[in-house]
């Protein structure tokens, strides 16, 4: 996928009901706004837990699946499937006790480890290799690009001298 293709492309907002809190793989279960308290159903051990509100939304970490990781850091994905069992790239967290993976069960990928993935894949070389030893790598997007991709950057273009528009990335707060 070409650069302009990348970042005219929708966002990926991860999962919905899905997250990571501290490592662990939760699905929400109930929400009590008025008294600031919520129950999390947490996948990898099997129990219902609770937890303020606020505290939640501080800390937890988005859930991608490993499709949506795929799409996210521009690569098919069973090209991920390949380096995860040479151990270039961490495993995902299964949606089962004790975050295995199983036949026709999602797994998923947090946050800080597809920024993580991204890292790896941008420092291999691709292609014949290079005689000075640099790394050519035009596929895998710049840390801008995904932050934009993953709903947390805004793409803005400004106008070069020549004409041309040019993306700029502003990141929210």
């Amino acid at each position: 996928m070409d650069r302009e293709a990348y970042n005219s492309a929708p966002i990926i907002e991860g999962s919905k009901r899905v997250f990571f809190l501290n490592n662990q793989l939760v699905r929400k279960h109930h929400i009590s706004r008025a008294n600031g308290i919520m129950s999390l159903y947490n996948i990898n051990t099997g129990q219902l837990e609770s937890c303020l509100l606020a505290d939640f939304k501080k800390n937890r970490e988005r859930a991608y699946t490993i499709k949506e990781t795929a799409e996210l850091v521009c690569r098919h994905k069973k090209h991920l499937d390949r380096l995860r069992s040479q151990g270039k790239i961490p495993e995902p967290t299964g949606a089962s006790l004790n975050g295995e993976r199983q036949w026709q069960r999602l797994s998923y990928y947090s946050e800080s480890q597809v920024k993580e993935i991204r890292d790896i894949l941008a420092s291999q070389h691709i292609g014949r290799p290079r005689k000075d030893g640099l790394i050519t790598n035009d596929e895998t997007p710049t840390i801008q690009e995904l932050t934009r991709r993953m709903g947390d950057g805004i793409l803005t273009y400004t106008k070069t001298a020549n004409g041309e528009f040019v993306p700029m990335w502003t990141e929210s707060i």
